[in-house]
């Protein structure tokens, strides 16, 4: 392998692993300190500017990453072109956000939020001065310098929200915090600059852009709405408080849950790709993946909903008593998605299908849009629970859609991890019982450590297992013997 990609392989794993260390632990702090209602007055300001962000870059970021170009002098006007795009289209973007910032916060169910969300809209110039010279780093793998330009963004809030939080500026801090981040991204690409973008346009060049990257565009809409549907229904019907109170513990979940992708994604994609004209070694390639994260995946989502609420007091304090119900059930839910339905996505990308991931998308927003929207107006505690159930019907989408674009036994995905899903299930009700006959912290670590040990038990049980387990054993024990 070529030592330019595994060097940035390298630096875009601690990059991942830093990111995911440090923003939670800022978070958590954050959460101590402020009320769960800040965190939902963010949330929803971020819905509105994340979309305007999608709009401002177009796709141009993939097209710049991804396109071959004839020449140097092809790619540098692309860059021009791209950047000079970006910029109009996000301070475009940013007047309207100022001239209909009313509108715009009475659109999102917060009439309050008009001042801040023209304040926050400020990151737009900001992000599209930014992504492109970020993406050309991406383009020739600098991702060393990426790191220490990502570190900008990871470290900032500690320095910036959580004094400003202390000092009582409530949700300011957070916004605070993250336009500072930017702005300080932007300073150190401008000093770090080796090839200034020249001032140059191209109608023609961006005709070309712009229909290369109107996939890109659809797809990236598709995930926004996914990502941000429930946050524009909460903000809407409830209030800020309970946006707050979900979109913490949501965020928790996604951040462990991360923490076993990332460093694993990289490797399947390239596993698969090798062997994407091999149906045998592809499908045995894909098992063996699922198989591995599967083993850790599914006990630890049903570990984190058997003790949710001894998880949200350690971490986010009394005031986030409710967010106990949101974390267990997304990490219950986040367990299986992840275990098939990321894996299925890895799998058509692989494949060169990366439509039918959009296609899922789609089928799946069908069915959530309706059902969250129903179940909202009950209560939130029935929104949480619906929200989590209608994950489980994008699994069964993308495992009809493997059967039939990829030729992969959708059952066989299944039957692949029913140890581990079984196992989970025996220790988790068995924990469950276990923890309701004291009330206090020690026991529940007792229960705990109980809980870990009973799993590996149970699932020694399994004749396959064993020999997974002792794999693992053997690789665990080599590692300590070479260091």
């Amino acid at each position: 392998m070529d030592t330019k990609v595994v060097a940035a392989a390298k630096w875009s794993l601690i990059t991942e692993i830093l990111a995911k260390l440090i923003t939670p632990i800022t978070n958590i702090i954050l959460a101590h300190i402020l009320a769960p209602t800040a965190f939902g007055i963010l949330a929803t300001i971020m819905m509105v500017i994340s979309f305007a962000e999608m709009l401002a870059d177009a796709g141009f970021q993939k097209f710049l990453v991804q396109y071959e170009f004839e020449s140097e002098e092809a790619k540098q006007k692309s860059v021009s072109v791209a950047f000079i795009s970006n910029i109009v289209l996000a301070i475009v973007l940013w007047i309207a956000i100022i001239v209909c910032r009313d509108e715009l916060a009475s659109l999102v169910g917060n009439e309050g939020l008009g001042i801040p969300l023209a304040v926050m809209g400020a990151m737009l110039p900001l992000s599209a001065f930014s992504s492109i010279q970020m993406a050309m780093y991406r383009r020739n793998f600098n991702f060393k310098f990426l790191l220490s330009i990502r570190m900008i963004t990871i470290i900032t809030p500690l320095f910036v929200s959580i004094p400003m939080a202390l000092a009582g500026f409530d949700y300011w801090s957070l916004i605070a915090g993250l336009l500072v981040a930017q702005l300080f991204t932007a300073i150190a690409l401008c000093v770090r600059q080796e090839k200034l973008i020249s001032i140059y346009f191209s109608y023609p060049i961006f005709r070309n852009m712009f229909s290369f990257s109107a996939w890109s565009l659809a797809e990236a809409f598709s995930i926004w709405l996914t990502a941000w549907v429930d946050t524009f229904i909460i903000s809407h019907f409830l209030n800020a408080y309970y946006l707050g109170v979900y979109k913490m513990p949501t965020a928790i979940v996604t951040t462990v849950m991360a923490v076993a992708t990332s460093s694993m994604a990289p490797v399947l994609f390239s596993a698969l790709s090798r062997h994407q004209h091999n149906k045998e070694e592809f499908e045995k390639t894909f098992l063996t993946f699922q198989r591995y994260m599967a083993l850790f995946l599914v006990p630890l989502g049903v570990g984190m909903f058997v003790y949710q609420d001894f998880i949200v007091q350690i971490l986010l304090g009394p005031q986030w008593k409710l967010a106990g119900i949101v974390l267990g059930s997304w990490a219950l839910s986040s367990s299986l998605v992840t275990a098939i339905s990321y894996l299925i996505s890895e799998a058509f990308r692989a494949k060169g299908m990366p439509n039918i991931s959009f296609l899922a998308q789609m089928l799946h927003l069908i069915v959530l849009i309706p059902v969250i929207y129903i179940c909202v107006q009950y209560d939130f505690t029935t929104f949480v629970y619906a929200r989590s159930i209608v994950r489980i019907q994008m699994i069964g989408v993308l495992l009809y859609l493997l059967a039939v674009y990829v030729k992969m036994n959708a059952w066989s995905v299944i039957f692949n991890i029913k140890a581990y899903i079984i196992t989970s299930a025996i220790v988790g009700i068995g924990s469950y019982a276990l923890l309701q006959l004291y009330n206090s912290m020690i026991w529940t670590i007792f229960c705990i450590c109980v809980s870990l040990i009973s799993y590996l038990v149970v699932l020694y049980l399994f004749p396959t297992e064993r020999v997974v387990l002792a794999k693992i054993w053997d690789s665990a024990l080599a590692r300590l013997r070479r260091s």
